[in-house]
């Protein structure tokens, strides 16, 4: 099992822009906005604190109440769980009342969770590489009973995540999914 603490993410103020246009309901995004979304981000990146767990198991030990959608030819399967920690969602609690920070915050935060999963994805690819195998796109893991099976190959609480009663991770901003790896067809000569 591998765990990574206070990794370092970039935040990208344009891929926040796009996320605050497709989530939520601003008519325009103007340069003023802009400005404060380029502000904001600088600001709240201190509030973001990366974590992340995965184990990769083989073929043959891998639950099957977890396998979902597996390619016919995989290997090898990595769980994982990934969060950006709870800070974030205290400053989103602070600027309740504020909408349009609120909504900014909202939008670093899934930036954040965005570049957290794609960053432990691209340490599982470089695994799967050594291996020979390639990675299939993740599937992101969204049932209580599903992520109950994920947490008992990678604890999320070694990483401060729960699960609520109701099945959601708890920080919000968590993500836990699965990745196949596929040995990569080698042309013959």
């Amino acid at each position: 099992m591998k765990k990574i603490k206070k990794f370092k993410i970039n935040l990208r103020a344009r891929e926040i822009m796009r996320l605050l246009k497709k989530t939520t309901k601003i008519p325009e995004l103007t340069p003023e906005l802009e400005d404060k979304v380029e502000s904001e981000t600088r600001r709240l990146q201190k509030y973001i604190t990366p974590a992340a767990i995965y184990e990769t198991v083989k073929k043959d030990e891998f639950p099957f109440e977890l396998r979902v959608q597996e390619p016919g030819n995989w290997v090898a399967a990595t769980s994982y769980s990934v969060t950006i920690g709870d800070n974030i969602e205290n400053k989103l609690k602070e600027n309740r009342g504020n909408d349009t920070l609120e909504m900014i915050t909202h939008a670093v935060a899934l930036e954040g969770i965005e570049q957290s999963v794609n960053f432990i994805q691209r340490l599982i690819r470089e695994e799967a590489a050594g291996e020979d195998c390639e990675i299939s796109k993740e599937l992101e893991m969204n049932s209580k009973d599903l992520l109950k099976k994920v947490f008992s190959i990678v604890p999320g609480d070694k990483i401060g995540i729960t699960l609520t009663e109701s099945g959601v991770l708890n920080p919000q901003y968590s993500s836990s999914g699965i990745i196949y790896w596929i040995p990569i067809k080698k042309n013959r000569k």
